[in-house]
């Protein structure tokens, strides 16, 4: 890497990125919600629009990103808010075929938990440590938040990220059964991991 990586919090004119990396790290799933749900309009522009908000929990103010210098380009992400306000998500927009299609991993969480709902690293930054970075800076923040739990959603066929999360004392604590779908091709359906933190004093 020629540039000096940097760690900071996000802003709300990082909402493109942020939403570009967050449908990498979904692995389809937010293509598979919104594209085509509103003519011409993306997954990506759908996403954006909410985290440059400040009202969902994918908002740029639960993000952190990791960039090229001060103000370079972002090459990695992460998203991290209490799972819990999953339970008051609005659901409404979604097609009903679409969500109930993912029903299943949507209702399966960690009540209680910090979530951290994505974690991305861009192609040519992988292998460099960013990764686990941003996810010590999630766990940390959920111990500041009291929490002593922090949970994921990883695709069970995704085996480099399942076992990146294995690595850092991650344990499966549950699996979301999605059938396979021409526009979402996935297998094994969704694992929900868990890992212990300790809430600062």
């Amino acid at each position: 890497m020629s540039a000096e990586i940097t760690y900071r919090m996000a802003r709300p004119d990082d909402s493109g990125e942020l939403a570009r990396l967050m449908c990498i790290a979904g692995g389809g799933v937010y293509e598979f919600l919104f594209d085509d749900l509103i003519p011409f309009v993306t997954a990506v522009d759908l996403l954006s629009a909410g985290i440059g908000g400040e009202r969902y929990p994918v908002s740029w103010r639960n993000c952190r990103v990791a960039a090229l210098g001060d103000d370079g380009a972002i090459v990695a992400a992460a998203n991290v808010f209490p799972a819990d306000l999953l339970k008051d998500d609005n659901y409404a927009l979604l097609g009903s075929e679409r969500h109930d299609h993912i029903r299943p991993m949507l209702e399966l969480q960690d009540w209680g938990s910090m979530f951290l709902n994505s974690l991305a690293v861009g192609d040519a930054y992988r292998g460099c440590g960013i990764g686990a970075r941003l996810l010590g800076w999630a766990e940390t923040r959920a111990a500041e938040a009291g929490y002593d739990r922090l949970s994921l959603h990883v695709w069970a066929d995704n085996v480099s990220a399942v076992n990146f999360y294995k690595a850092r004392r991650f344990v499966q604590v549950g699996l979301a059964g999605i059938p396979p779908h021409p526009r979402l091709p996935h297998n094994g359906g969704s694992i929900l991991m868990s890992k212990t933190v300790r809430p600062a004093a």
